[in-house]
């Protein structure tokens, strides 16, 4: 027989397509059209109808003699009842005691990136996802509610199907910049079911030791019992830089040098290659942005087959990504293939498997930092003066400090190959009802060879070239077994508990070394260098934890929750009196709404109170930091040697992250509006730290435990269902805000009251990580008598003219020296966030998302360098705008040749700038042709769309985009010249079969 009908929402009346309908216990099935209409012959009267449609709950309908069946499928109850996954298990959305935010697959898809964490930029509360390079593969910076350590990481715990894997990168060729590939770009966005971030303290304790700083769940997509269904993905596009900085033509920047010159206190000629517009070195008028800066391709294909049976479920996906970036010469490949299987082999055992394969190439360029090899750097302040070719036709190369960028990009090679296997095999026994065994056996192997290689024509001296080769295995495999029980009693008493134990160990090895004087440039290898060096680079380590860990929960009719959680954690990285760690947490929560004194309130569906306590540690020091480590090289005459470089501390202990969480979670009007509030505080103590010491005991320093840091902070997340029927609004909106403070620091960790944290920034008690010190501008000081009080530089120098710069004189002294530094900026926002507006009408969806930062301050060390005359710098347009004369009124200082007074050199507040900024980050818009069409041409679904990232930015920062770090860690909110963010447009073409 044959039947058919209509499926409609059950509140609002709307025709629902693509609802999948299957025939219980077969694989034959059918999906609904535009118009919810759907029809299925052969079937019979004892068959059962299986209803399916993402959130909204399952029916099941028998035949029976009905031929034609009509539907009101009924939305989850605004998704609460969803499965949220957690440390070592699930839990309904509903019944959640502590702080955690998920982005599905729907969000995955519609932001189109190649990585999974670009994925949480403004769209998870509480998280600050921040670029460290916009090349291909680049670098990310994800911070889960602030900064928690000094210099012991800050980076989540990453588990993938529940294997926990390495984030770090593992590049060591990285040029000049401060941060290397990006680890989680192996990982295909397309394959990934939902990403879960655990931020409070009862969510992450269950993962002690590495969860301080939060822990990231990325769960890839599994099996489905049914037909398989085959699903080709294609996407094409193009990316661009979204603007161009200003910098001087030949003439302007001549006339500046010239100025510069003058400007001395004893003028002399510049040197004639500047002014020798004639000899073809020097006749150029080159704009190197053009010459550098391309629109560069990209394509992406994902197959991907899910299908089974209820015995045995599988889901397979491979992809390849070729994508250019828009500096000449870079480029990423990527192929990826991943299996998830699951066998049913009886009604009380599982088994199942997760593995992966990464193969990634990666054609770097060496983008930033401030170094002539920095692309850049040089296609910003390289004269334009120089030309591009000698009449021989090659690169002209070298000249006054500056490289040619062009060629640093097309013959200089920075090459990464990696390889990366992840794989999680388990077993699952359910000893009895509600009483389940499990164990995981899980790797996590990656290797890695880089290769690098600067040609002579590069260099300013004759037959000088050099090279380094690596190749890198890191090996992280371990077991998790344990014992999970759930149980009810009665009709109000829900128990659950989790008890089990937990082996890992991280092996890492780096081989490699550097050489120079190449007998050729056309031989890069290793073999044809002159000199060899740099043996000590080749090391092995290797470290193991040992972990206990467990979990009791328990609500009374849903109303009233409790949990609790313990972990302890043993690492080799410790002292053997210090080793293990113990890690606890604790949370209940209220449901208010199912309390009598509501039970009229009929706008409010849902309404729970949440307080957790809880502690978490960190052990990222060195594998053998407490141990004392040794350096090799130490050589006499011709016997090799050894000497001690790191001193021994066997009383270093665990960091300590106590944390405080208050959440409040709402619903009204059907669902139809949802709330999330979370207030917390975290406390981190015994900071792991390198101490200073006097260089007399043979050491450096040694790293102690010290100090604290607090962290406190505000996260809100709003979504509506604006409009419900044939045409559908939704928002989703998030915003949060941290205040990061170092409470405590050691006087004999300070210098002046505070820790010199690298050239930019300071740590102190009383301000945030991220804290920018130097010398205030305060404008240009017009006439030569403007300065009343006769400022001079340094207590012996010259007093400053008409021209010079305005420093703040902050001790009232009229002396302009190291006591007038201060604090001249903070690189944490106020607040950051994201809105997502969702449109859809029948087979058409938009998706329109924004994402911000306010309040945040950037140093733009880039800046600095494109606004400075020393070693011939060409200069930005605002050089135009420059003082030149007695009376002009500015705020850009004369330029001086070898400038007396430094004013170049100071790190200064005139390049701290305004971060803020609001991106509109993605747009989407999909068209899904009718079903009835589709099924008619053989297909099960047939969806095309096109979107847009990073399409524009408003912001006020003068940079190439203000979301920028040239650092991890600490030294944040520092532009040293990255590799730009890329506007990209993208089509594409959904397969269903």
């Amino acid at each position: 027989m044959t039947v058919s009908g209509k499926i409609t929402d059950a509140l609002t009346g709307a025709s629902l397509y693509g609802v999948n309908i299957i025939v219980k216990g077969t694989t034959k099935g059918v999906s609904s059209d535009l118009n919810g209409n759907y029809t299925i012959n052969n079937v019979a009267p004892e068959n059962t109808l299986l209803f399916s449609y993402i959130s909204y709950s399952d029916q099941e309908i028998k035949i029976g003699l009905k031929n034609n069946i009509n539907v009101l499928l009924k939305p989850a109850v605004d998704q609460l009842e969803e499965m949220v996954i957690i440390g070592y298990g699930t839990k309904k959305k509903r019944n959640l005691t502590g702080s955690i935010v998920s982005v599905n697959s729907k969000d995955i898809d519609q932001a189109n990136v190649q990585d999974p964490i670009s994925v949480l930029q403004g769209r998870a509360a509480g998280v600050q996802v921040t670029s460290s390079s916009g090349a291909p593969g680049g670098g990310m910076s994800i911070k889960v509610r602030g900064n928690s350590s000094l210099n012991s990481g800050n980076s989540p715990l990453y588990v993938v199907d529940g294997v926990p894997i390495e984030f770090n990168t593992l590049s060591s060729l990285n040029g000049s910049e401060n941060f290397g590939l990006n680890p989680l770009a192996d990982i295909n966005p397309g394959d990934i079911e939902s990403i879960e971030i655990l931020k409070d303290a009862a969510s992450t304790a269950i993962y002690g030791s590495r969860a301080a700083n939060g822990v990231v769940m990325i769960t890839t997509k599994r099996g489905l019992s049914g037909k398989a269904q085959v699903d080709l993905n294609i996407t094409s596009g193009v990316s661009e830089i979204p603007r161009r900085l200003s910098v001087l033509n030949a003439s302007q920047y001549r006339a500046v040098i010239l100025d510069s010159y003058k400007n001395m206190d004893n003028p002399v000629v510049p040197n004639g290659i500047i002014l020798d517009s004639l000899n073809p070195k020097n006749n150029g008028d080159v704009d190197w942005q053009k010459e550098l800066l391309r629109i560069a391709p990209q394509y992406k294909v994902d197959l991907s087959i899910r299908g089974g049976s209820d015995d045995v479920k599988y889901a397979w996906s491979s992809s390849f990504l070729n994508q250019d970036g828009i500096i000449l010469n870079s480029n990423y490949k990527r192929v990826t293939s991943r299996l998830n299987v699951d066998f049913k082999v009886s009604d009380k055992i599982t088994f199942g498997q997760s593995i992966s394969y990464t193969n990634g190439v990666n054609n770097r360029i060496n983008a930033g930092g401030t170094e002539n090899l920095s692309v850049i750097r040089e296609l910003l302040v390289r004269p334009p003066i120089f030309a591009m070719y000698l009449p021989d036709g090659s690169y002209n190369g070298y000249q006054f400090g500056r490289r040619n960028p062009v060629g640093l990009a097309e013959l200089a090679t920075h090459l990464n190959k990696s390889n990366r296997i992840t794989g999680n095999q388990y077993a699952e026994y359910d000893i009895l009802e509600g009483l389940k065994f499990r164990t995981n056996l899980n790797l996590d192997y990656i290797s890695m060879k880089e290769d690098e290689f600067i040609p002579s024509t590069l260099d300013y001296r004759e037959g000088y070239n050099s090279g380094a080769v690596r190749a890198i295995n890191n090996l992280t495999w371990g077991n998790e077994t344990y014992l999970s029980f759930n149980t009810q009693l009665g009709d109000s008493h829900n128990l659950s508990a989790l008890a089990g134990f937990s082996f890992q160990k991280w092996q890492y090895e780096r081989v490699g070394l550097d050489g120079m004087f190449f007998s050729s440039d056309n031989i890069p290898t290793l073999n044809g260098a002159g000199t060899i060096s740099n043996q000590e680079i080749n090391i092995t380590t290797e470290h193991s934890m040992l972990s206990y860990f467990g979990r009791f929960s328990y609500d009374y009719k849903g109303k009233y929750l409790f949990e609790a959680n313990l972990r302890t954690d043993g690492s080799s990285r410790f002292g053997k009196d210090k080793r293990f760690g113990y890690f606890p947490s604790a949370a209940i929560a209220w449901r208010i709404s199912d309390e009598l004194f509501l039970e009229n309130v009929t706008f409010l569906n849902d309404a729970k109170l949440r307080l957790s306590i809880g502690q978490t540690g960190n052990e990222s020091i060195g594998d053998y930091t407490s141990q004392g480590e040794f350096a090799v090289g130490a050589n006499y005459l011709d016997y090799s040697g050894a000497a001690p470089s790191v001193m021994p501390n066997s009383g270093l202990t665990w960091e300590t992250t106590t944390q405080y969480n208050a959440g409040l979670d709402l619903s009204f009007w059907k669902n139809r509006v949802t709330f999330n509030a979370d207030v917390y505080l975290k406390i981190t103590e015994d900071l792991l730290y390198n101490v200073p010491i006097p260089r007399t005991t043979g050491f450096s320093y040694v790293t102690q435990n010290i100090g604290s840091i607090e962290n406190k902070g505000v996260e809100l997340s709003l979504s509506s269902k604006n409009l419900v029927g044939d045409f559908q609004w939704d928002t989703n909106f998030n915003i949060s805000t941290n205040r990061n403070i170092v409470k405590d620091l050691p006087d004999n960790v300070l210098t002046n009251g505070f820790i010199q944290n690298g050239n930019y920034h300071i740590l102190k008690e009383g301000e945030p990580i991220g804290t920018f010190y130097g010398w205030k501008f305060n404008g240009v000081y017009s006439r030569d008598e403007d300065n009343i009080n006769q400022v001079t530089h340094g207590a012996l120098g010259p007093q400053f003219k008409g021209g010079d710069p305005i420093w703040d004189d902050l001790n009232g002294d009229t002396i302009i020296d190291e006591n007038d530094k201060q604090i001249i900026g903070d690189a944490t926002p106020d607040f950051f966030g994201g809105i997502t507006n969702n449109f859809s009408y029948k087979g058409l969806s938009l998706g329109v998302f924004f994402q911000f930062s306010y309040g945040n301050d950037i140093y733009s060390e880039i800046n600095h360098q494109r606004n400075s005359v020393v070693r011939y710098n060409n200069l930005s347009t605002d050089a135009l705008g420059r003082w030149r004369n007695q009376g002009d009124v500015t705020n850009f200082p004369k330029p001086i040749s070898d400038d007396p007074l430094h004013s170049d050199s100071r790190i200064q507040s005139r390049w701290v700038e305004d971060g803020s900024y609001i991106k509109l980050k993605n747009v989407n818009i999909r068209y899904r042709f009718p079903n009835q069409m589709v099924n008619d041409w053989g297909f099960r679904k047939i969806e095309v769309y096109a979107s847009a990232l990073n399409l524009i930015t408003w912001t006020h920062y003068t940079g190439f985009d203000p979301d920028v770090s040239s650092y991890n860690g600490l030294r944040e909110g520092v532009d040293e010249g990255a590799y730009p963010q890329s506007r990209t447009i993208m089509l594409g073409l959904n397969i269903g079969f």
